[in-house]
Order: structure tokens, then sequence, then C-alpha cells
């Protein structure tokens, strides 16, 4: 294995997402929404959403396509209503146990969002040589948390060393406007920080962070955008907050909620909000 890559190690998902307590970014990311919802995150079985499955598939297909191959396959359609139905969609799953099934509609996505991926020369550029989903572990020197992170891809130059992270992200909307939107909507630029340091901590250098937004719908547009210093540094005082937060949390065993004291608070209307109101009345 490559020098860069000496503290990665190689692991199944479910390896990696094993044990709780071991924070990732999405861990963070949900603190910051409240102690409460947190704690329900870990007291509580994790159960994927449509759209995490789906992103899943994302990165088989784009990334690792000979397991795509192996691992997904079209279901054909059952009618489930009646007592043939079920028994025919039974005896397929059965016969096909450990394969993930896609209906050929997800399927034709899917292939439509690698294609334009591979049309896009930034993009393709840094997928021609790379390590994808390489785990990295550390523990956090001023709270004591053990912490992971698992890079979509680590793209290399010729001579093996790491040059870039990239973080695929499907999206409705790859336009800069909106996915800068998407970045303050679900606290991308706290991944960007986390996985930015943890990634300079692993090979000894700081490397750019990549998003690669795919559009989920036809066209499929695609963009490549760098994480910026500004969001770095914001990123990762949000993330060093949820590590302090937490830190108290575990001390005091005490998982509040929004508002921790159960005060009440005044709501207005957001000031850009009122402007438009009012240069409308005018």
């Amino acid at each position: 294995m490559f020098d860069d890559l000496r503290n990665f190690i190689d692991i199944s998902a479910e390896e990696y997402h094993a044990d709780k307590e071991i924070l990732g970014h999405s861990a963070l990311v949900e603190i910051l929404k409240s102690p409460k919802h947190y704690f329900h995150r870990i007291s509580n079985p994790h159960v994927p959403t449509a759209s995490l499955e789906f992103g899943t598939a994302l990165h088989a297909a784009l990334l690792e396509p000979e397991r795509f191959a192996e691992t997904y396959i079209v279901s054909p359609k059952f009618d489930r209503r009646t007592k043939e139905g079920k028994a025919d969609a039974a005896a397929w799953e059965e016969a096909h146990k450990g394969a993930v099934s896609v209906d050929e509609a997800e399927l034709k996505k899917l292939q439509g969002m690698q294609k334009a991926v591979l049309e896009h020369s930034g993009a393709k550029k840094l997928l021609s040589k790379c390590y994808v989903e390489m785990s990295y572990f550390w523990t956090d020197e001023d709270t004591g948390f053990q912490c992971r992170v698992r890079p979509d891809v680590l793209a290399l130059d010729d001579q093996g060393d790491v040059i870039a992270a990239i973080d695929v992200k499907s999206t409705s909307n790859a336009s800069k406007d909106k996915f800068q939107k998407s970045v303050m909507d679900y606290g991308y630029d706290l991944n960007a920080a986390f996985y930015s340091d943890a990634i300079e901590r692993a090979i000894g250098r700081r490397v750019p962070y990549y998003f690669l937004a795919v559009e989920s719908a036809e066209p499929y547009g695609v963009a490549l955008y760098k994480a910026g210093q500004s969001m770095l540094d914001v990123g990762r005082d949000k993330y060093r907050s949820a590590l302090q937060l937490l830190q108290w949390c575990r001390e005091n065993d005490r998982w509040p909620s929004y508002q921790p004291f159960g005060e009440y608070e005044d709501l207005e209307i957001p000031e850009w909000y009122a402007r438009r109101l009012l240069t409308q009345d005018e």
C-alpha cells in the first residue's frame, strides 16, 4: 500500500459504522441540531432512508462499478397484493439473497449519473487513479473522543501520493448558488473541515477537499467544487463546538433539546424577507 495510506484501513461499511460511540461527521452535525437528537440517534437502530440507500448505490455505481455489477440486480415486478405475487417475490428474494435490488428506473438513473460524471473532465481526471472508502480512526486530543472518517475518494497522482479528497453528493440542483445553500442546510462545511483535518493528520499534509455534486434527474448536471478557506474555518469551529458540547452532555448526563433551559424565544421574520415585503408594497 502507498505510504500516504499507511494509516488508513480497508474495512467494510458495516465494520466502520459498528461502534456508535466512535464519532463521525454526521453525529457531530446531529448534536449541533440538538443533544436530544444525537442521543436518540445512538440509542436506536439505524434505519437507512430511501435517499441514503440511493446514495450508497450511486457510490457503488460510480466508484466501484465491478462491485455494483456483482451486488445490485434489477428486481422483477411482483403483485404483492396477491398470494401468488407474495410467494413469487419471496422465492425471488431467497434465490438472490445478499443482492441489492433496484428497479429499471433506478438503474437507468444511476447509469445516467455515472455517465455524466465521467463526461466532466475535472471529475474524470481525479477519479482516474484513486482509492475509495478507506477508513481512518484517531483519538481527539482535546476531548479524548474516538473519531473516524471514510472519504468517498482519495485521488492519487502517478507516484501514489494523495492529491485530493472527494465527497460525492447526489442533489436536485448542482448549480453554485443552490449547492451553497445545501452546504449550509446539511452541514457540509463541518463535513469538509472534519475530513480535511483528519486526512492531514493521517498523511501529514493538507490536500484540497472537493464536493462532486451530481443531479439525480435528467440531464444529470455535474459540478466539482473545492471547499474554500472560509468554509473550512467555519466548519472547523462547528465541529470543535460539537465535540465540546458532547463532552459537556456526557459529563453531566444531560441531553437537552433546542431550548436547554425551557425558556421561550421571540420569533421574528428574517430581515431579508421583511425588506422584500416592504419593497413589494412600495
